[in-house]
């Protein structure tokens, strides 16, 4: 497949000689097989959070804290965009259920017509529940105060189980037909103590967020590899100072103009006499013919650089070579 370049980190100062940016190696494939000729996707939250239930110590996730839900939408959301395979046309909160563990009905050919907005697919966040549990033990510890005395204080410790269910749908909007449905399941326990039962709460929720924001994030990245291949990038450094050629390329690099790039380094390379700078040159050419795919230029570019300036023998490991290979 074609290679692209990715600007990663740009650094403007006078100082800063190098700019970070990387290039597909490879690609995963999805664990799923899309439609032929899939590229856009429309995304429904259908879940409605409960409000707690009248229970003395469990609790359903209420709508005060959808830390979860935001962060696998707000994950899922950024690796589609980064996979950079399907294209999110709109995105919809409609066709409500409330989140208790089940499925809803799953959504008409109508219903798909209106939240696709003309998409190839839906991809329909539609099963969610998380029972939460907190239980609480009274431990008596001895407190040393030094010169071998000691006291008796309370520890409250309080423990929280979490269990969680989460469910997808995956909608061919031509067909009408669910072309996936995945779900995961997480059972959490964590504790924390403090010297009031307020403070172990207190702990507890504090914890509780950090952990459903991870949780959320990692159901995102995943459903988002299960329906798009995932794409392996390698991260590399351009010379984008210390001539007008270096700088010029770098700013074709920045408008993905890279076959620009390539002649202005090259014409570069024609004019330079000082040996650092052109092996600066020889560097940035030879981290193109890789990324393009062309192994043998690379090479004789990096042994080049090598040859002209000791800072070349940087390019050969960059670009995959080591020196005794020459």
């Amino acid at each position: 497949m074609k290679k692209q370049f990715i600007i990663l980190l740009v650094l403007f100062s006078a100082c800063a000689s190098t700019q970070q940016v990387s290039y597909i190696t490879g690609v995963s494939e999805a664990t799923i097989s899309l439609p032929d000729g899939t590229k856009t996707v429309s995304i429904v939250n259908r879940v409605r959070l409960a409000y707690p239930a009248n229970h003395s110590n469990i609790l359903l996730l209420n709508a005060n804290n959808p830390d979860l839900l935001n962060a696998t939408f707000t994950t899922f959301r950024g690796s589609i965009r980064r996979q950079n395979y399907l294209t999110i046309l709109s995105e919809s909160n409609e066709y409500k259920h409330t989140a208790n563990g089940t499925y809803p009905t799953a959504l008409s050919p109508a219903d798909l017509k209106q939240s696709s907005k003309g998409s190839d697919l839906v991809i329909s966040l539609e099963k969610f529940s998380q029972r939460i549990e907190d239980s609480y033990t009274l431990e008596i510890r001895k407190q040393d105060l030094g010169n071998s005395t000691y006291r008796e204080i309370d520890i409250f410790i309080a423990k929280r189980k979490i269990d969680v269910q989460l469910g997808w749908r995956l909608y061919d909007t031509k067909t009408g037909v669910v072309i996936d449905e995945w779900e995961e399941s997480d059972n959490y326990f964590y504790e924390s103590e403090g010297l009031t039962r307020v403070r172990a709460t207190q702990l507890l929720n504090t914890n509780y967020r950090r952990e459903m924001q991870n949780l959320g994030r990692s159901y995102g990245t995943r459903y988002a590899s299960r329906i798009s291949p995932t794409a392996h990038r390698q991260s590399v450094s351009i010379y984008s100072a210390g001539n007008d050629a270096l700088v010029k390329g770098m700013l074709a690099v920045r408008s993905e103009q890279w076959t620009e790039a390539q002649k202005i380094w090259e014409r570069g390379l024609k004019k330079e006499v000082k040996p650092k700078k052109r092996a600066k040159l020889l560097h940035n050419l030879a981290i193109n013919q890789e990324q393009l795919g062309n192994n043998a230029e690379a090479r004789k570019l990096a042994a080049r650089a090598a040859s002209e300036h000791p800072i070349g023998a940087k390019t050969q490991s960059i670009v995959g070579f080591a020196l005794r290979d020459y």
